[in-house]
């Protein structure tokens, strides 16, 4: 038995791909599918705007290079078995430029993959164990249809506890699409962010305030690429698979810092709609106006009445231990949020 350990980002792949969350992805890329996604966004005649990839690093490489199988376990309990092996290199700058452009360098998902990527490797799966192939709380895309009955259903991702700006976007959907999927993503681990059940319960008591039946809480288990617009337009994938009609796209979508233009995810995943085929819903980001004393995301007063909201700002607050005001966040969800609700 030749044994590999997956990381936790491998095994969030490994999951989504085989409960169709990536469709039509059925499984990692193969050489010529990551280029094809890479140059042409297109996998199998279909739009696929990121290629989601297995790679292993120089040490482990070495190790496997040889096998013909694998068992792949993940915290010490097998997961899958893999047959036909197919070890590949891929140029990794040209990778970088296409994602995230010509300062791709120093971009830290660039880093990441350097270090853990020095071969890539495809594979068929024999045999796959579906009941170790969850996570607590993880919904498929099969299991989400059978509990949904609507028509419309508008899609709302977020990496964060859910504040002002971001529940003034929940009611702008309810109120046009009369449902709401909110699908928090779960898996991060970046020191600074907000722990998953902390993320998962507050988004869930966020969803019952607005008292409508058709306001679901899914978790979208995997990690954060700061890929800009192609992952974007990855969630929205994700998001029609799951039912959704609409997703909201923002301003920002998947950024990170200034490697992307302001606006660039909406505008991509605008241009790409009828591929995507999914509507993308593509607004200005709400903040407070001081004026109206309210949440908007257009006012026609002065600069200064403006207000932004910014996630960033909420949890330097918490670490801080000061009180996060109204404006930026209900107190039904801020009473429970204290520095240790945060990765440390």
């Amino acid at each position: 038995m030749s044994k590999f350990n997956l990381n936790q980002n491998q095994f969030s792949d490994l999951v989504n791909i085989t409960n169709k969350v990536y469709y039509p992805l059925t499984n990692f890329v193969d050489k010529a599918e990551f280029d094809s996604i890479l140059m042409e966004l297109n996998l199998n005649n279909n739009f696929f705007p990121f290629p989601i990839f297995f790679g292993m690093n120089k040490s482990n490489y070495l190790k496997y290079k040889h096998k013909k199988k694998l068992d792949l376990f993940y915290k010490s309990k097998i997961i899958a078995k893999v047959k036909n092996l197919n070890f590949f290199s891929y140029n990794k700058k040209f990778f970088g430029k296409k994602i995230y452009g010509v300062n791709f360098k120093k971009h830290p998902y660039y880093k990441k993959l350097i270090i853990e990527n020095y071969k890539f490797l495809s594979f068929d799966f024999q045999k796959k164990y579906k009941h170790r192939l969850n996570k607590k709380n993880f919904v498929s895309p099969g299991n989400f249809f059978k509990k949904i009955k609507t028509k419309s259903l508008s899609g709302f991702h977020t990496r964060n506890v859910p504040h002002s700006a971001h529940e003034w976007i929940h009611k702008k959907l309810i109120k046009k699409f009369k449902s709401l999927l909110i699908q928090p993503l779960i898996g991060q681990y970046k020191f600074g962010e907000y722990k998953d059940e902390v993320i998962l319960k507050l988004n869930f008591i966020a969803s019952q305030s607005h008292k409508n039946k058709k306001v679901y809480v899914v978790p979208y288990f995997s990690y954060p690429r700061y890929s800009g617009p192609r992952e974007a337009a990855l969630h929205a994938i994700v998001r029609k698979n799951y039912g959704c009609t609409h997703f909201w796209v923002g301003r920002d979508h998947a950024g990170y810092k200034n490697f992307f233009k302001k606006y660039d995810s909406q505008n991509f995943c605008k241009k790409n709609q009828k591929k995507l085929k999914i509507k993308i819903i593509a607004e200005k980001e709400p903040y407070y106006c001081s004026t109206a004393n309210n949440i908007v995301n257009a006012c026609k007063c002065k600069s200064k009445c403006k207000i932004s909201i910014s996630g960033t700002k909420i949890r330097q607050m918490i670490i801080n231990k000061k009180v996060i005001p109204e404006i930026y966040m209900s107190k039904i969800i801020s009473k429970y949020l204290k520095k240790t609700s945060l990765i440390n």
